[in-house]
């Protein structure tokens, strides 16, 4: 029997040097039963992330419904991996928060300005490694 488990689990700082190397997920929530998800891009900002918007959906859901769960993933010819953050989301109102998140290397996925930072704090954060270049056991 092989010992080795083949989808192996990431501790919680592989996870954060893992979403630190890329800057899209998707956010996920669920208002009133319905779930949700956007395309984002973020910025890790110590142990919470950050990311950018405006006004819209995702803004009174997350008003409505502040916990949230993002998914991160990465491949390449010879790894994979996914990471996922749950916790929650808050919109920065202070100034000092809106300018400490203003120096962050945030980039957002198209080119118009967004007004609203939100931070989510995470509770769990939990993500799972894949090596592709491992050999694929026979059919049985």
């Amino acid at each position: 029997m092989n010992d080795q488990t083949p989808v192996p689990m990431l501790g919680e700082d592989a996870c954060w040097e893992q979403l630190s190397r890329v800057s899209i997920g998707r956010l996920a929530m669920s208002v009133g039963g319905r779930p949700d998800i956007f395309p984002i891009s973020y910025v890790v900002d110590g142990h919470t992330i950050i990311i950018r918007t405006n006004p819209g959906d995702k803004l009174v859901e997350l008003t409505i419904n502040d916990q949230v769960a993002l998914e991160v993933d990465y491949y390449d010819d010879a790894e994979a991996w996914s990471v996922v953050v749950k916790g929650t989301a808050e919109q920065l109102q202070h100034g000092v928060d809106i300018d400490l998140a203003e120096r962050l290397a945030l980039t957002t996925l198209i080119p118009i300005s967004t007004e609203v930072f939100v931070r989510i704090t995470p509770e769990q954060v939990y993500g799972r490694t894949f090596d592709l270049t491992a050999e694929r056991p026979e059919p049985v």
